[in-house]
C-alpha cells in the first residue's frame, strides 16, 4: 500500500469532481422544487389498482354476463351472511351457470382479505 496523495491519480480525480458543483441558479432550484412538488402531488393522490394474479373468479365472470339490475340483486343475497354458498350455487346451477360452493364462499370471503382478488 502507497502513502502517496496522487497514487492511481485518485487525488487528481476528486479535485475534479469537485468543479462545478454550487454553481446552480436560482432558476435550476425553482425548477428543482416545482418538479418535486408535483411528484409530491402525483404521490399523495396515487392509488393503485388492484391486481389481479392468476384465473379470473367464476362469480366474476357469471356477475360480468348479467344486467346490472339482476348483478345488484345477486350482490345482495351473496353478502346476505344468512344464504349459504352452496344454495346461490345450486340457483345459478339452474340457470347454467356453473360455479363450485368453494368459489362462491371464497368470493364472498374477498372484502375481508382471505378471499379471491375480485373488487
Amino acid at each position: 500500500m502507497t502513502n502517496s496523495l496522487d497514487a492511481g491519480g485518485v487525488t487528481e480525480s476528486l479535485r475534479n469532481t469537485s468543479q462545478g458543483h454550487g454553481n446552480s441558479t436560482a432558476r435550476d432550484a425553482k425548477q428543482e422544487t416545482s418538479k418535486f412538488s408535483e411528484l409530491d402531488n402525483l404521490l399523495e393522490n396515487f392509488s393503485p389498482e388492484k391486481k389481479h394474479f392468476g384465473l379470473t373468479c367464476s362469480v366474476k365472470k357469471i356477475l360480468e354476463q348479467l344486467p346490472q339490475e339482476t348483478q345488484d340483486k345477486l350482490n345482495k343475497i351473496m353478502e346476505n351472511k344468512e344464504v349459504l354458498a352452496g344454495d346461490i350455487c345450486n340457483i345459478l346451477k339452474s340457470f347454467d351457470f356453473n360455479v363450485s360452493h368453494e368459489v362462491m364462499r371464497r368470493h364472498r370471503r374477498r372484502k375481508s382479505g382471505t378471499g379471491c382478488s375480485c373488487p
